[in-house]
Parts: structure tokens; sequence; C-alpha cells
């Protein structure tokens, strides 16, 4: 199959490649500066089971040329801007792996609701320099209709990503793996940007814990007035979180951290901190600020989601 990667940064490199290594035909589509400065180059995955890939590398429609699947892992402030690399194009499906739910009607404007695959991730990666990325999370990726249909696509899709490594589902409804998503990234996010620790640190802190599952708890109440019920799904238990008795909740994500320190996944810093420490915007608007935006709709009260968004929004005033 032809796939098109939208996108030259962490997470990119590591579907791509992983793509790639496995015998389909991967271009990526990134910035003209990135093309420039990575076409031809090797690319490197470094992870425990690390390697290297080539790739065709472009930056105009033109050159894309069609695919099966156009994949879209750029920086969620960065969508409409980046597709505009991909007007024109035809592809069997679009997918966004992107944070935040917004993403989903993004791609309907540019390629009709047809077009779009519902999608979730919670792979995780860190740039080391360009053209090579550390790869740091494991976790699964979820691709689903929106209207909960199954249908080959999905499925090819699904399968392709097995084969390549990267462990793959297709859930009983993608818009509960993507709301539950949301609800996992907007606590993860706001307090390693504030507290600027790793993501384990943020885990076993019992004092962010609390804080986790309270933001955790009200990000689940959004997704239930949108009519979403959150789910159990690997990388982000929400439901169970939800449905627990508070301290037991926060049990939870303690032990969370003290296991990630257990297998040595002490290097994972969520991507808002990394945009952080980099002086770059955020993505807290796609996220936090979303979830605060429908609350506001529905009525729902969600004061630490609201104070970690006006924090972060605050820093990002000055980068």
């Amino acid at each position: 199959m032809r796939f098109a990667v939208l996108g030259a940064g962490s997470l990119g490199l590591v579907v791509a490649g992983h793509l790639a290594r496995t015998g389909h035909d991967v271009v990526i589509v990134a910035k003209p500066e990135h093309v420039e400065l990575l076409k031809g180059r090797e690319l490197e995955v470094v992870s425990p089971s690390g390697f290297r890939f080539q790739a065709e590398m472009v930056s105009r429609p033109d050159e894309v040329g069609g695919a099966d699947y156009l994949l879209v892992l750029v920086k969620a402030r960065d969508t409409m801007s980046a597709l505009d690399r991909v007007a024109g194009v035809e592809f069997g499906g679009v997918a966004s792996l992107q944070n935040g739910m917004a993403k989903d009607a993004q791609l309907a404007e540019r390629f009709g609701w047809s077009k779009v695959i519902g999608a979730t991730s919670i792979l995780g990666a860190t740039l080391l320099e360009p053209g090579r990325t550390q790869h740091t999370m494991f976790g699964a990726t979820y691709f689903g209709e929106l209207d909960g249909s199954r249908s080959e696509r999905v499925e090819r899709l699904t399968a392709a990503f097995n084969e390549a490594g990267m462990k793959a589902e297709i859930p009983e409804s993608i818009l509960s793996a993507e709301w539950s998503k949301l609800c996992q990234i907007v606590p993860a996010a706001l307090l390693s940007a504030v507290s600027r620790l790793e993501y384990y640190k943020v885990c076993k802190s019992r004092d962010l814990a609390e804080l986790f599952i309270s933001i955790t708890n009200e990000c689940a109440a959004v997704a239930r007035a949108e009519d979403v019920e959150v789910g159990d799904y690997q990388g982000f238990a929400i439901k169970a979180l939800a449905d627990a008795p508070f301290d037991r909740a926060v049990d939870m994500i303690v032990e969370r951290g003290a296991t990630m320190e257990r297998l040595g996944q002490t290097s994972v810093r969520i991507s808002m901190l990394q945009d952080i420490l980099k002086g770059r915007k955020t993505e807290v608007e796609e996220t936090a600020g979303y979830v605060v935006r429908k609350a506001r709709e529905h009525g729902v009260l969600v004061p630490n989601v609201e104070f970690g968004y006006r924090v972060v929004l605050g820093v990002e005033a000055y980068l």
C-alpha cells in the first residue's frame, strides 16, 4: 500500500519508518525547508529495536501522486496550513493521530466526511535532531469509522500497523477512544507543562496524581455531556479511573509512575512540555482549550482544567 505521512517530526518519522521498513510505499510530506534538509538522507528511529530507513520526501501536492491513506502527524496547531501541502490529492482514507478532538472536522473540511477515518494513538516520541527520533512510548493506535461501522479500509489500515510492529485495534466506538485519549492527554500535558517534570515523575507524585484524577474526572464529565461514554484502552484506562473511588484512582496513577520507572521509561516528556522547553507554542488550545469551551457549552464546571489551561496560556505569552 502507499501511505502519505504528513509531518517529518518525532511521530511522523516513527510511523513512516515502521511502515517503510515493512515494505510499504511511503512518502513523507513536509515543509520545504525540512525536505531540503532531509531529502536523500538516511532517517533513524532510536529505540531498543531501532533502525534506519529511507523514504521519498516532498513538499508540494503535485509531488504526492495520491495514496491509499493520508496519515496526519503535524502539531494540531499547524493542521490547516499543513493540509495545503496535500490540497487536491486523492486518498482512499485520511486519518489524524494528532491530539485533540477538532482534527476530524478539519480533515472533513478539506476532504469530505466520507474520507475521514477516526484515529487516536498512545505512541510517543522525541525528536533528537532533524531526521532522527527517539521512540519513547509504544502504546496502541486505534482506528475506526466515525459511524461505528466496520469497513475494509479500516481493517487494512489496522493490519498494516500491526504488521509494521505498531500495535493497532478497531474499538467498538472510535469516538469513545478519541475522547478517552483526550481525557488522558489533558491532565498529563497540563501537569507536565506546569511542573516541568518527566511523565513518570508527574505520576509518582501523590500531590500531582490527585490533580491528575481531578482533571481526568472533569474531562470525562464533558465527554458524557457530549453523549460519549469514556472507556478503557491500552495506555488510557479512563473509565476505570473515573469510576474508581478517588483515593484508589490516585493510587493507580502513582502505580503507573512507579511501573514506568521500573521499566526504565524515565525519558518520556509529554509533547506540551517539549514545546515549552524549546520555546514553541503548544497544543493547549486544541486540547485543554477544547475541553474548556465544550464545558461552557454544556454548563459543566471544570475548574482544574481551566486553571491549567490559563497557566499554560500565560507561559505561552512569553515564548
